[in-house]
């Protein structure tokens, strides 16, 4: 082959003859030196007859070259391919496929998948061979961005749990469980701890109100503890009196506002919600789900498995490893304490008959209660129960008024000694996939339907324990099991062995096994329900 026809040739050529004084010369030592610089400030023509200069470091390594490989040697290595080259046809329609199905897929995130559901072996996939084929089919693109011509701060929370951010993103369509044929927009609420980045915990729901928000605030400080601060914006929800109360009763710093058309300030969760979107709501297309429950459980195993345990790109640690590295710093709060501070209250005065009307339903109490203020505390998502207080004291329960053709019993008292008180595919379903790694490693999150279930659970066990008492305990003809159950979820639970104790003295005191039963059981309520602080 002629020097014209080949470039590579023409070009070691070329390279000869700029180090072949230096062969000629043979320099000893401390002579190269001077030889290389010498060579390198004199003007040479390439082979097309530009002129150039090459530095002295260049000029040794050329001469290296020749040396061990002769004229080869001075020719350019042959580059590996590069590229969508080093893949195989089958592998760069499996790039594009997995852009396709959801175009808000990164590079990172096609990878992941592509490894993840074992589509390809690790380590095949790197960004800039993905990115190259993506950019031959037209599939790589990257939004221009208005900037902020407004000056802004950087700031972080020093420790975990120091600040929590939270706000509202919209959803996405899902059909309606109460409309055949239709769809309705969920609405995202879910908070963030400021110093970690977690992602404490998120919750779609058809109602973008008050109560979706103070279920998922709940839930964020039941499994991770109290925050000092929050930081919201301007949303009526977020200022409403209600949110007010829940900070204040679980001992929070009062709530800190963005200011006013400036939620730069909330630039953190506004981050998060891009991801969510990008990463989880795009991810939708590919996936199978089609109500809120199924939703939620996708998107606490992205949270959990995928987000939490991610490398942040701004603090270089995952955002569950920088939480865990101050974590003996977490303060939690009582169970009890916790669910009175999300309950809603309000005062009320019942009427001559005990009656009196929350939100459109009427309620009836004690006859005792009858025309003195009460306050109520109640669930506002579910009121098929209430709670009675008064002077800061648990009184009762009430249920929905239910008129019945009898009178209900008159309240009978019966002393008791108060010394004698008891003691106290090409398609990549990603979400899909999280969900089942979720499940198989045992990090079901419970929905809150589970939740009340167990606690129902646990009331019908002490339920039905006392009712196993009175009918050990009494004459048969004076237990009614309706009745004995219908105080109890008026009035209870009663804690079984204390109500034992109770029962145990009345007896032995009286003798009496024939009263009607609301006697021992107001006894039991005198001495362990009414009137105790919960």
């Amino acid at each position: 082959m002629s020097e014209s026809t080949d470039p590579g040739l023409a070009k070691a050529l070329t390279r000869y003859r700029v180090i072949s004084p230096y062969l000629a010369m043979e320099p000893k030592r401390g002579q190269k030196r001077v030889m290389l610089e010498d060579l390198a400030s004199r003007t040479w023509a390439g082979p097309d007859g530009e002129p150039f200069q090459v530095a002295a470091e260049t000029i040794r390594v050329w001469v290296y070259r020749y040396r061990q490989h002769g004229l080869d040697g001075l020719r350019d290595k042959e580059r590996p391919q590069q590229g969508i080259q080093a893949l195989s046809a089958q592998q760069v329609e499996l790039i594009c496929d997995l852009k396709r199905e959801v175009p808000e897929r990164s590079l990172d995130r096609i990878i992941t998948i592509a490894e993840g559901t074992e589509l390809v072996t690790p380590g095949v996939f790197r960004r800039s061979t993905v990115h190259r084929a993506l950019r031959s089919h037209g599939l790589s693109a990257r939004k221009a961005r208005v900037p902020d011509a407004k000056d802004l701060d950087r700031f972080e929370a020093d420790v975990p749990n120091d600040l929590w951010h939270s706000d509202l993103l919209v959803g996405p369509w899902l059909p309606d469980p109460d409309r055949p044929g239709k769809v309705r927009r969920a609405y995202l609420y879910a908070f963030i701890d400021d110093h970690s980045r977690l992602l404490l915990h998120g919750r779609f729901s058809f109602k973008g109100d008050l109560p979706a928000l103070e279920l998922v605030f709940r839930r964020s400080v039941q499994r991770w503890g109290l925050p000092r601060r929050v930081y919201y914006d301007n949303g009526a929800v977020y200022r409403s009196g209600h949110m007010k109360q829940i900070v204040a009763t679980l001992g929070i710093h009062h709530i800190v506002f963005t200011r006013p058309r400036r939620p730069m300030g909330n630039g953190k969760i506004e981050a998060l919600n891009r991801l969510i979107r990008a990463a989880f709501i795009a991810e939708l297309k590919a996936s199978t789900i089609t109500t809120l429950d199924a939703l939620n459980e996708a998107f606490v195993a992205w949270a959990d498995l995928e987000y939490n345990r991610k490398i942040h790109g701004q603090t270089h640690v995952a955002p569950l490893d920088r939480w865990r590295a101050a974590a003996d710093q977490a303060r939690y709060v009582d169970d009890e304490m916790l669910r009175q501070a999300f309950l809603w209250k309000e005062h009320r005065t019942p009427d001559k008959t005990g009656v009196f009307s929350l939100l459109g339903i009427r309620y009836q109490v004690s006859a005792k209660l009858a025309r003195q203020r009460i306050q109520v505390r109640y669930d506002p998502e579910a009121l098929h129960e209430v709670e009675i207080w008064q002077r800061k004291r648990f009184v009762e329960r009430s249920r929905p008024l239910d008129v019945q053709p009898h009178r209900r019993p008159r309240d009978r008292a019966v002393d008791v000694a108060p010394e004698e008180a008891a003691g106290t595919a090409a398609s990549a379903n990603w979400l899909g996939h999280l969900v089942e790694r979720r499940r198989e490693e045992g990090f079901v999150e419970p929905p809150p339907q589970q939740t009340r279930d167990r606690a129902r659970a646990r009331r019908a066990e002490a339920d039905q324990a006392v009712l196993d008492l009175l009918r050990e305990r009494l004459d048969a003809s004076v237990v009614d099991d309706a009745t004995i159950r219908d105080y109890l979820e008026r009035f209870g639970p009663f804690e079984p062995e204390r109500a034992e104790a109770v029962l145990d003295r009345l007896l032995h005191r009286d003798g009496d096994r024939d009263r009607h039963v609301t006697v021992y059981l107001d006894a039991i309520r005198d001495q362990l329900g009414g009137g105790t602080d919960r």
